[in-house]
């Protein structure tokens, strides 16, 4: 009897100390306690106190009977998760001002606050005490540890860019919650995938973790050379100190909750569920090439975010580009061409409409739903390319390395970023050469005909020689040129319906005029840049040339006919970077001669070599800066070296070699977008 009597004096006290402490820590935060007269602030402790100590109460048998259900290990494992969750929780909002001037902050940080942290995890955590305890006994816990490190990581950097968007404590509460339980179950798949593989094919594991540390690492370096910039918004890929204590607090929480999900979803079935329907085998198959896209989205999203800047408000500073049109043209309602060209016959109708959509999701801001679009463009590049070989030579890692290699090149990683209609072009004619290899029907092939064949109407040429070269059937191929015209005719039509004077009719010879001024003689200056724009220039970057005529800014270009000059490699890193790079070309034309009548891929390497050709002939005399147009062949020449090197794909030492070639392009590549933030820097 007097044991239980002092177990309740023993509730009461506990209860009433955490509501006091409760309380005075919300009122001296938030509520402005220390203005008020004596009075006021005991009744304004001491009534919250109050309600906190009668709800304590009532919790305390449950909070006992779960301490109690669980072994000793388990128990200590959830008290001292509630302490790290509190100590945390604590610290992480105010990190930079404790390692500025740590005396000062400890001396003014409330021993309340820490406490109360402590009491209110302690609460949250307790009742997943039991899940704890059975993921111990099974010998989970480390899957289980990692699906929560895998969510938090991605979830830390989803929620940096989201928390501009969705910046109250309740959207950041509920974002981070869906983001722990989606990103958990997807971690907890990945972290059984990453011991699997690691198992079978560990060569591979190490080759897939080095190819993500280069990407990581290139990411983390860009994000500093963005700093030099002083447009550069930093707080858009960084979470904000308002958002860092609520996000670090419900991500700590969900570690026991984790547990808990975990159990329910294995032991009710859902898991096994998930593992037979479609989505699961499509990610599965092709999760390398998924992440790899990912981390390439990133990537190019860094760089977009300061190279698009409205505060570059014209054309033609990045290669003849004409980003700031198409910024115009892509967020607001001023749709029209400006230069009144025909050869985009609905690309409007393509490119607005998702950026329409993605401003809805970002909450109104269309500008950086179209910098997401473009990244989304370059990241699909990346994916598209690894879809064909690995569809062509049944191998994940040497799929990721040619996959890398199209988007490390000069012009993915320039339009990848940049907003104009370039890289989805490239994404376009990919996803045709993809369908072509997995064989898809003809409609499929139509249909994937339209966005190239509406945003430039003259790549549409590329299918068609793509298409009759792997399926040589006149019948089909003039079938499918008929039908793919008529839904131009029919789309160019709702395209200026929709979007009135979007664009001039391309079947209105008159408009084709315009295409005059950029035709340019043929002699050997432009021969040279020939050869450097589709072999060399848009793989490895060369030094630009800097102009700073006609326009408030200085313009990058690697190719300048109406001054008579071109860009050379100027520094060591660059001539190292285009001899490899020769000498891989060179040794990819060799093996595709030698294995010229046993290479099983054979159509689909002479359909890029024609979509290449074709390309080469269109600006023996088109065009000022070719590097514009690079997107259009870079990627047929980057899925005919992963053809032709089929042959010795497999061997370890020639995917050392890709990754050799990889770390210059980064190097040399890096060389170029440095350079050009140093420029933007001088000028803003």
């Amino acid at each position: 009897m007097i044991k239980q009597r002092l177990a309740t004096a023993g509730r009461i006290l506990i209860s009433a100390l955490a509501g006091i402490v409760i309380s005075l820590t919300l009122v001296q935060a938030y509520f402005d306690f220390a203005s008020r007269a004596f009075m006021d602030r005991l009744f304004l402790a001491l009534v919250p106190a109050a309600a906190v100590f009668v709800c304590l109460l009532y919790l305390f048998p449950a909070m006992e009977k779960a301490a109690a259900g669980i072994s000793a290990p388990a128990r200590r494992i959830v008290f001292l998760w509630a302490f790290i969750t509190a100590l945390l929780s604590f610290f992480v909002p105010y990190f930079s001002s404790f390692v500025s001037n740590p005396l000062s902050f400890i001396a003014h940080s409330p021993l309340l606050t820490l406490s109360s942290l402590f009491i209110v995890s302690l609460l949250l955590t307790m009742p997943a005490a039991s899940s704890v305890q059975i993921m111990l006994e099974a010998g989970g816990q480390l899957r289980a540890f990692g699906a929560w490190l895998f969510a938090s990581f991605f979830g830390f950097f989803i929620a940096s860019f989201l928390d501009n968007f969705y910046a109250s404590p309740i959207e950041i509460i509920l974002l981070t919650l869906l983001l722990q339980a989606a990103l958990g179950v997807g971690g907890y798949f990945f972290m059984g995938r990453v011991r699997r593989v690691a198992g079978e094919r560990l060569f591979d594991a190490i080759l897939h973790g080095a190819l993500f540390l280069m990407l990581t690492g290139f990411i983390i370096w860009l994000f500093q050379a963005n700093r030099r910039v002083a447009l550069f918004l930093a707080e858009y890929f960084v979470l904000d100190e308002d958002t860092r204590g609520v996000f670090t607090f419900v991500s700590l929480i969900a570690l026991p909750w984790q547990a808990w999900m975990h159990i329910q979803l294995k032991f009710g079935g859902f898991y096994n569920r998930i593992k037979h329907t479609k989505v699961y085998a499509y990610v599965s198959a092709n999760l390398a090439g998924l992440s790899l896209a990912l981390g390439f989205f990133v990537l190019y999203l860094l760089f977009a975010s300061v190279v698009n800047d409205p505060h570059f408000d014209v054309d033609d500073i990045y290669f003849d580009a004409d980003h700031f049109i198409y910024r115009i043209r892509l967020t607001t309602d001023n749709w029209r061409d400006y230069y009144w060209r025909s050869v985009h016959p609905f690309m409007i109708l393509l490119l607005k409409p998702p950026v329409d959509l993605l401003g809805v999701l970002l909450k109104g801001n269309k500008l950086w739903g179209a910098y997401v679009f473009t990244a989304l463009g370059g990241a699909a590049c990346v994916y598209l390319a690894w879809t064909f070989i690995k569809s062509a030579t049944g191998n994940s890692a040497y799929a990721s390395l040619i996959a890398a290699l199209l988007g490390f090149t000069a012009s993915h990683l320039i339009f990848g970023s940049l907003l104009e209609s370039y890289i989805f072009l490239a994404a376009s004619l990919l996803l045709f050469h993809v369908l072509l290899i997995k064989d898809k029907p003809l409609p499929a092939l139509i249909a994937a005909s339209l966005t190239p064949i509406g945003i430039t109407h003259s790549n549409f040429a590329q299918n068609v020689i793509a298409l009759f070269t792997v399926k040589p059937n006149v019948r089909q191929t003039m079938r499918f040129i008929a039908t793919v015209l008529v839904f131009l005719v029919l789309f160019t039509m709702l395209n200026n319906l929709l979007y009135p004077d979007a664009h001039p009719f391309f079947f209105v010879p008159s408009t084709l005029q315009a295409e005059q001024q950029n035709l340019f003689p043929l002699n050997n200056l432009r021969i040279q840049a020939l050869a450097g724009g589709f072999f060399f220039h848009n793989i490895a970057a060369p030094t630009p040339i800097f102009y700073d005529q006609d326009i408030p800014f200085i313009q990058f270009r690697f190719f300048k006919p109406e001054i008579g000059e071109l860009s050379q490699y100027t520094l060591p890193v660059q001539t190292v970077t285009a001899w490899v790079w020769l000498g891989l070309l060179l040794f990819a034309g060799a093996l595709f001669v030698l294995n010229f009548r046993k290479n099983p891929y054979l159509r689909y390497s002479l359909a890029l070599a024609g979509c290449f050709t074709l390309n080469i002939v269109l600006h023996l005399r088109y065009g000022k800066e070719l590097f514009l147009y690079s997107p259009n062949w870079t990627y047929a020449l980057v899925l005919f070296l992963g053809l032709a090197w089929g042959s010795v794909s497999n061997r370890r030492w020639f995917q050392a070699v890709l990754l050799v070639l990889l770390s210059l392009l980064i190097w040399n590549n890096g060389i170029l977008l440095l350079t050009i933030l140093d420029v933007l820097g001088s000028q803003v």
